[in-house]
């Protein structure tokens, strides 16, 4: 007879609980078409907050006498739930009469078991355990964390028990442990870590002793590593990203993958934070705000079997700044904190009165913490920074000294820069400053210095720091310097000697230079030196030379000749 629509159902298993027995071969009873919940039941308000995995196996049945083949036939998943919190999966377990523990060990095969793990149990770990000790040899690799291993126990043999366990924290010690070797006790050293599992163990597993050898013992649990493989293939549904033709060669997603296991954490990107500074002092709010980490001193406590409980005391070296107190702790899972309110007192999940004269800080936790986490407490000192807000600018400004340009036309000499036609501008912030002379020597306006009218040397000193590649242009006019050599008459009895010069001098800009000579013997060992200098309540000019004798030859109508080797006096 022909095939018809209703001769393809489906058929419920022996067991569609969700139960490590579940699952199992076909049954007689059908699946209703167009029914709610009769695979699954309602999504209850826990497994709404922690998540939850529901497997069922149920199975295709023909319903039809007819001896004809059937070619094939497909199941799809149709829509996707209106639940975005929910996600529908199809895989072939190719096995009628498959559970759902192992349809679960289906799903986790893709981290296939490998090697054994260089280290063993160590003693007997019971369900529910969320730590492992792992025996291993001094020096040798600890689990990595965040990576899975695997526990098995009577491997290839019946009864067989395993689970995948995934590594969150791993911490290796090496201690000295004893065993009997022949009948002798021996002493060794052996590093055993203790490991934090992300879940609890589902079953017991014996570990082995200790073992000088670092041998494992038969028929105990075994650690063996796993590796990545492709366990197979599974379907769902996606709604489409952007709309799509049936010509269409590649169509859009909103995704491609579907969750599997249960995660009640969250992803958060932490950025630019201060794990040394969690508490900072404002130094500034104008013209910007300015702050400084006030914690860079930590200490911790390692909570253990040992030394849990809700009191503890910490001593602090370098002593502790007042309002620089943080302490934090993990209780059932969450993350608690204790700061100090400048006074010595206490405050948030925790309480207590601390010493900021001694170091001493007594602390009292409202919770518990966890075995395995630490408590840390953070803290500056008064020396960690400095509030120099007030104190002005520190950095010396810049000076500057060069020669101006001023080289006579001709090449006889040189032009001297007229009094009061000096000035100098520069760029700072973006404003235009401006330097000028007072006539006299001295520069004024935006900034302080000297210049020298006839040798055209300028010490600069500008008030503003000016801009970054700043350039300086000098204004100022030149006068050609007038040479005139006269020939000295005799002293009077004063010592005193009068000159007439050809034309008036300028203000500030007369000069006069003569030799003087003097026989030295050459067996005496005496050196002639001159010195001369000339003062004012800014700047000391000197000059101190050391000329060679010569006799002086006088030129009528000419003044003095002076040789090219002798150095002459000069004064202002």
């Amino acid at each position: 007879m022909p095939l018809q629509q209703a001769d393809i159902r489906f058929a419920r298993s022996v067991n569609m609980a969700d139960v490590p027995e579940g699952g199992g071969p076909p049954t007689s009873q059908l699946i209703p078409d167009g029914a709610s919940n009769t695979l699954f039941p309602d999504i209850s308000e826990d497994t709404r907050a922690t998540g939850r995995v529901e497997i069922r196996q149920f199975h295709t049945v023909l319903r039809n006498t007819d001896t004809a083949a059937l070619l094939g036939a497909n199941i799809i998943i149709a829509k996707p739930a209106n639940d975005p919190n929910v996600d529908f999966t199809l895989m072939s377990t190719r096995n009628p009469f498959a559970t759902r523990k192992e349809i679960v060990e289906q799903i986790e095969s893709s981290m296939s078991p490998s090697v054994e793990f260089a280290g063993y149990l160590l003693g007997p770990h019971g369900a529910t355990q969320r730590g492992l000790q792992i025996f291993q040899r001094p020096g040798a690799e600890p689990p990595g964390i965040g990576l899975v291993y695997m526990l098995i126990l009577n491997e290839g043999q019946l009864g067989e028990v395993r689970q995948r366990v995934r590594i969150r924290s791993a911490d290796p010690k090496q201690r000295m442990v004893t065993a009997t070797v022949n009948g002798q006790t021996v002493d060794f050293l052996a590093q055993i870590t203790t490991v934090e599992l992300s879940e609890p163990l589902r079953y017991s597993f014996p570990g082995s002793e200790v073992n000088r050898y670092f041998a494992r013992e038969p028929n105990k649990t075994i650690l063996r590593e796993t590796v990545y493989n492709d366990s197979g293939m599974f379907y769902g549904a996606a709604r489409l990203a952007q709309p799509a033709q049936k010509s269409d060669t590649v169509i859009y997603l909103d995704t491609i993958h579907s969750r599997l296991v249960p995660n009640s954490r969250s992803e958060a990107i932490s950025a630019d934070q201060r794990p040394a500074s969690e508490r900072t002092a404002m130094l500034a709010e104008s013209p910007r705000r300015v702050e400084v980490g006030v914690t860079p001193h930590t200490q911790r406590i390692k909570i253990n079997v040992a030394n849990v409980g809700r009191s503890y005391v910490f001593q602090l070296r370098p002593l502790p700044a007042p309002g620089t107190v943080t302490i934090t702790y993990w209780s059932m899972g969450q993350r608690y904190t204790v700061t100090d309110d400048g006074a010595g007192q206490l405050t948030g999940s925790g309480s207590g009165l601390m010493s900021y004269a001694t170091g001493i800080v007594p602390v009292t936790l409202q919770g518990l913490p966890d075995i395995g986490t630490i408590v840390s407490i953070s803290y500056g000192e008064t020396v960690g920074y400095t509030d120099r807000k007030g104190q002005g600018l520190q950095v010396r400004r810049p000076e500057m000294a060069w020669v101006l340009d001023g080289a006579a036309p001709d090449g006889t000499g040189d032009e001297s820069v007229i009094p009061g036609s000096f000035s100098l501008p520069y760029m700072s912030g973006g404003t235009l400053h401006t330097i000028t002379d007072d006539g006299a020597g001295k520069l004024t306006g935006d900034g302080t210095g000297l210049i020298d009218y006839l040798s055209r040397t300028v010490l600069v000193r500008p008030a503003y720091m000016p801009d970054p590649d700043a350039e300086f242009t000098a204004d100022y006019q030149l006068e050609t310097l007038v040479t005139e050599i006269l020939t000295l008459p005799s002293p009077d009895a004063g010592g005193f000697v009068a000159i007439t010069l050809a034309q008036q001098p300028a203000p500030g800009t007369f000069s006069l230079q003569w030799a003087v000579a003097r026989a030295v013997s050459n067996t005496s060992g005496g050196n002639l030196t001159t010195t001369n200098a000339s003062k004012n309540s800014t700047v000391t000019y000197t000059t101190r030379a050391v000329p060679e004798y010569y006799e002086p030859a006088a030129t009528a109508g000419k003044g003095v000749t002076y040789p090219t080797n002798n150095w002459p006096q000069q004064a202002n």
